[in-house]
């Protein structure tokens, strides 16, 4: 049974439900092309830019399993990078908008899934917070299966990153 957000239904408890992904993707099609290889297996939610990403993190964000991050959005004042930031609570709140302020610090896995990847060093976008570089044009393959290796890990995983070397350590 899909999540339902307006309570006009109630989930029986005893069905497993998808696991909560939410997207922030600004171009139409790749979020179709992803709800189409993905729907199936994640209650997917999309976000356009940064606002409606900070008001499903705000509301959602205890809830979700994974987040895929786009870097570059448009009509968007943060991007991938400086929202992921956001979450993990190391990007300064003074001088944002206001609603990036109800944003919670999470430890949800998050996959940066971009085209910019050789634009952006796979070591700067771990160091922002990120778990993962999926390239894109998307091989939805072998996203699921990043996928589930860092949902599996989950946020009991003990991460570290040395901010000196760039060297990654995971535990778990």
């Amino acid at each position: 049974m899909k999540r339902v957000d307006d309570g006009s239904q109630k989930e029986d408890s005893s069905q497993k439900r998808n696991p909560l992904v939410l997207y922030v993707e600004d171009n139409a099609e790749n979020r179709y092309v992803t709800k189409l290889n993905l729907g199936a297996t994640y209650d997917l939610l999309f976000a356009v830019n940064d606002r409606e990403a900070c008001q499903i993190l705000a509301t959602q964000g205890q809830d979700l399993s994974l987040i895929l991050m786009d870097i570059e959005l448009q009509e968007s004042i943060l991007n991938g990078v400086e929202l992921t930031e956001l979450v993990r609570g190391t990007l300064k709140r003074t001088d944002l908008p206001d609603y990036t302020q109800a944003v919670p610090k999470l430890k949800t896995p998050i996959l940066f899934v971009t085209a910019y990847s050789n634009v952006y060093e796979r070591t700067k976008l771990l160091l922002a917070g990120g778990d993962g570089v999926v390239d894109k044009p998307v091989n939805f393959s072998n996203l699921e299966q990043a996928m589930a290796k860092y949902r599996s890990l989950g946020s009991s995983r003990i991460r570290s990153i040395s901010r000196k070397t760039g060297n990654e350590s995971s535990d778990g």
